[in-house]
């Protein structure tokens, strides 16, 4: 599909643009971000409480094991404990995850509970970066599907919902969270409150199947995504930003990282890992991209600041959006995919568009 408004898609130096736009460290400084959205109130694990002082670990009848949610292999190694959760790494797929997740009544309990992070969702300088942010993603999908009916899985405050009515698509949500729920319906959203899995929709009923920030949260996200792709009309996309362990800041920032919290970030991709999680569904991906550089946090940690609210200058003039984004660095992977007959298609390595976002 070609139109002019999205010319930009081919242009690496306006595509970048386009991601620097709704990159928080760059538009207004990290500190500046962090603060102005209440991050620094609403960081503190909810389950402090219930940690053993004598194992460090959240009390054992509250957590259940798992194995490695992508391909199933016992838990690997241990690299660090935070918040009480046990984070390890899979010796086969890379993973990283939280092997001892808390039981299913008290995940559920707390997600339709959960209030604190949405006051940072909905806080003015969040809602304008994350309007940009799916309105980049709903550009990326406008080059690949002509149809337009989606359904966003996790949609927490509606926002995403709200961008893509605006654009003209028909919108569908997927939400447990009590207030969310409540407010959305008062908005006239159409909103769905059943996990996926018992929802009840028809095969084939969606052009678009978007997942902003969800996959790490789920005790098993395989069962989501095959449900995702029976939902997926036969020329429809899964749309996927998931937090990216493989980026810079995570490398650098170790557990120090915010991406880590294993009450509720249970899971941790990095390109090889959501990539054969994609090829076991029976997905071919599409396009892959990184955005988010988080470059003011890099270099607050570098210069022996706080990491996320210090303002500290760049450290190294290499590390650019172009550097990061270009060796698929950034803090968050974006993914279009979409199902195929194929038994393993593998990831492009590197994005199809445009030709300067590589691989390492």
């Amino acid at each position: 599909m070609t139109c002019p408004e999205l010319d930009w898609l081919t242009d690496p130096v306006r595509r970048l643009d386009k991601k620097n736009s709704f990159d928080a460290s760059l538009v207004m400084g990290t500190a500046n971000f962090n603060r102005n959205t209440g991050r620094p109130e609403r960081l503190h694990p909810p389950f402090s409480q219930f940690i053993d002082q004598g194992t460090g670990l959240i009390r054992t009848d509250m957590l259940r094991p798992r194995n490695c949610p992508v391909c199933s292999s016992p838990p690997g190694p241990g690299l660090f404990v935070k918040d009480g959760f046990r984070h390890v790494r899979c010796p086969q797929c890379d993973l990283i995850y939280v092997s001892l997740i808390l039981r299913e009544d008290l995940m559920i309990k707390f997600w339709r509970e959960e209030l604190s992070w949405r006051q940072v969702l909905m806080s003015a300088p969040q809602v304008e970066l994350d309007s940009k942010k799916y309105d980049y993603g709903l550009d990326l999908v406008s080059a690949h599907v002509p149809n337009r009916k989606v359904l966003d899985i996790g949609t927490g405050t509606g926002a995403f919902l709200k961008t893509a009515v605006a654009r003209g698509w028909d919108a569908t949500g997927l939400e447990l969270n009590v207030e969310s729920v409540e407010n959305l319906l008062k908005e006239g959203m159409r909103i769905i409150v059943k996990p996926l899995e018992i929802s009840d929709l028809s095969s084939h009923s969606f052009d678009l199947v978007t997942l902003w920030e969800v996959l790490e949260h789920l005790a098993d996200p395989a069962l989501v995504l095959a449900q995702a792709r029976r939902l997926l009309t036969r020329q429809g996309l899964l749309l996927i930003l998931v937090p990216n362990s493989g980026s810079l800041v995570t490398r650098v920032l170790h557990e120090k990282s915010n991406t880590f919290g294993g009450h509720s970030h249970l899971n941790h991709f990095n390109l090889k890992s959501i990539t054969s999680l994609l090829n076991s569904l029976h997905y071919e991906i599409v396009e892959l991209e990184t955005v988010i550089t988080e470059l003011g946090t890099i270099n607050n940690h570098l210069n022996f600041q706080d990491p996320y609210l210090g303002d500290a200058p760049p450290f190294f003039s290499v590390l650019t959006p172009e550097f990061i984004h270009d060796n698929l660095l950034g803090s968050r992977l974006m993914i279009l995919a979409r199902p195929s007959d194929k038994k393993s298609v593998g990831a492009p390595s590197q994005t199809p568009l445009p030709s300067n976002e590589a691989a390492i």
